[in-house]
């Protein structure tokens, strides 16, 4: 391998492991020499690494102590949050940057998309919600025709504190109906952050999300997650000598990875933030399509200290189309959300009273269980052919439930490069550098299996397979 290329790949393998947290922020490098025996290259390439990694603004050095993962305050200067204290108007209204990679990447419906985080139009189509809607009997007998008040629709929400069974959601007072999980996302960020503020995110995560934080103008501390969900250990590490805003987290069949946090994990991530009075913000968007187990309880269902905000759409588990979903929350910031929702007026009233009126039909578990079965049919389909490449240096696992599969790529095999020439072909797919901070090279893909029927499937895959 010639040295430009070893190098390159070396500094790329760096910044991965600073970017997704497995070097947390704060932790000290290994020295120079070290690092180069442990993987076999020379000293001068590690050194002209670490140069370059420390002029990005991504490791930074003390004189006779060695090179560190970004700095942070001493923790004799750290307090205890207490956030509920705190709520202030929200951070300055900045524009989040529009969501169009994926979008872009598919453009006409003919793509066999792997791309894309949904269910699909077949999965629509059998949930029959159009069957027995009557659009004119809606306006006549409801007031679907004006606002809501800004939580939204009383019975909906009544509804939803029901379905969700917590304990600590008791009333229709503590839930908001919102444009998708993604208004939902803003406003609570907006609420708990300021530009500037420290926030701790799994990496890697939902690219939504690592959009919005961004565009707030938030410092992102990642936190690694390994096949058990976020890597609690290396969180309280970070919380012995940083106070970030909230912490943010997909728990359950998480995305891009697929993982569920373990329940011991979701004990302590609670116990973490009773501890260190930090809020914990849950997208539990992927919760409701399990497989052949239900996964462990919401952290809400756990929360005892009220320091969970519960995120849930009923875009997933219904189409992307609607366009609905919900915060449940203690009252205090519930109060803080409903000024902040007033900014937009209302979420839509007509789609609100067409929910309610589906799920007064009582089919909405019956869909909930078909469309189980139909992603796990899905997803086995997509497995048989990755199992199939194997022998060719990939490796992945089964997910449980959820949408996704993230497949790690043999060495040789370039994410961007494979995408192009898959495109070619018309498949698309997510690579791995869009769950992360900063674009890096990295040996990821994400394949969702949820869109395409299984013929679709069928066809894409075989395509994959042939070009790797």
């Amino acid at each position: 391998m010639r040295r430009k290329t070893l190098y390159h790949t070396v500094t790329q393998q760096l910044r991965y492991q600073i970017l997704s947290g497995e070097w947390p922020i704060g932790s000290k490098l290994p020295p120079e020499r070290r690092l180069a025996e442990e993987w076999g290259v020379s000293r001068n390439t590690i050194v002209h690494a670490y140069a370059d990694l420390e002029a990005e603004g991504l490791i930074f050095s003390k004189v006779g102590s060695g090179r560190y993962v970004q700095p942070l305050p001493p923790p004799s200067a750290l307090q205890p949050l207490d956030w509920k204290d705190q709520l202030h108007g929200g951070a300055n209204l900045t524009l989040p940057c529009l969501m169009t990679e994926l979008h872009s990447l598919v453009g006409a419906r003919s793509a066999i998309n792997f791309a894309f985080g949904e269910g699909g139009n077949h999965t629509c189509l059998k949930s029959e919600f159009a069957k027995g809607i009557d659009p004119q009997k809606i306006l006549e007998t409801s007031e679907a025709d004006y606002l809501f008040p800004v939580q939204g629709h009383l019975e909906l929400r009544q509804w939803i504190t029901e379905w969700m069974g917590c304990q600590q959601i008791t009333s229709p007072s503590q839930v908001m109906i919102t444009s998708g999980s993604q208004e939902a996302l803003q406003m609570t960020t907006a609420i708990l952050a300021q530009p500037g503020d420290s926030i701790a995110v799994e990496m890697p995560t939902y690219f939504g999300a690592l959009h919005l934080f961004q565009s707030l103008g938030l410092h992102l501390i990642p936190i690694p997650v390994d096949q058990e969900g976020m890597r609690v250990d290396v969180l309280e590490g970070i919380l012995s000598r940083s106070r970030p805003r909230f912490i943010y987290t997909v728990p359950t069949f998480h995305n891009p990875t697929g993982t569920t946090l373990s329940e011991a994990r979701r004990s302590q991530l609670l116990a973490l933030s009773d501890k260190h009075g930090i809020p914990i913000v849950e997208d539990d968007a992927y919760r409701h399509l399990h497989f052949d187990q239900e996964p462990p309880p919401p952290l809400k269902a756990l929360d005892r200290g009220g320091n969970v905000i519960y995120i849930n759409t009923f875009s997933k588990v219904l189409f992307p189309g609607l366009r609905l979903g919900f915060v449940a929350a203690n009252r205090p910031f519930m109060e803080r959300l409903m000024r902040y929702k007033e900014l937009s007026i209302s979420t839509n009233t007509f789609v609100q009273h067409a929910l309610w009126s589906y799920l007064q039909k009582g089919s909405f578990e019956a869909h909930l269980d078909r469309a189980r079965k139909v992603y796990q049919r899905q997803a086995t389909v997509m497995e048989k052919h990755l199992r199939n490449l194997l022998p060719k240096g990939i490796s992945y696992a089964m997910p449980t439930g959820g949408f996704y599969f993230w497949v790690s790529l043999p060495e040789q095999v370039s994410p961007q490069e494979l995408l192009g020439r898959a495109i070619m072909q018309n498949v698309v797919f997510a690579t791995g550098d869009m769950f992360l901070s900063r674009q890096t090279e990295q040996p990821y893909i994400r394949l969702c299996y949820s869109h395409e029927t299984e013929s679709g499937i069928e066809k894409g895959m075989q395509i994959l397979s042939s070009l790797l």
